[in-house]
């Protein structure tokens, strides 16, 4: 893997937490430079297209040089990107390519609830394909 990210086919992200060791032995989050060579390699028998618009997302923060993580709360809710910066988290972002399902709506505005009692965070966002709103929360 680390041949792969060092000619920037892949990247993985690393859980954050105050702890390195923690760091270090939960798994990785991976992103493809080039999603459509993902597909083409990949086992997969259908399309998902939320994972592809995550990475999107991914390789964006990448390309504005955040420090990104992601992040699992105790009760196992995940928050997709943690931007990081100095010793702070400074915002959390959620992907979701369709929020057309309230259950899918309030499940990623609770995570990052979580995400922002845990951190003090500011910024949070949803990033979805069919939304364009501002919500105070």
């Amino acid at each position: 893997m680390e041949i792969l990210e060092e000619v920037f086919l892949f990247f993985q992200i690393n859980l954050f937490d105050y702890s390195i060791k923690r760091q270090i032995y939960n798994p990785s989050k991976i992103y493809i430079i080039d999603t459509a060579l993902g597909n083409s390699i990949s086992f997969k028998f259908s399309e998902n297209i939320g994972h592809i618009y995550e990475n999107l997302v991914f390789l964006e923060l990448k390309r504005r040089n955040k420090e990104i993580y992601y992040w699992k709360s105790k009760k196992g809710k995940e928050v997709d990107f943690l931007i990081k910066r100095g010793l702070k988290i400074d915002g959390a972002i959620q992907v979701s390519y369709n929020l057309n399902d309230k259950k899918t709506l309030d499940r990623e505005i609770e995570n990052l609830l979580m995400a922002k009692d845990e951190f003090k965070i500011k910024y949070l966002t949803i990033i979805t394909e069919d939304e364009d709103m501002e919500k105070e929360i």
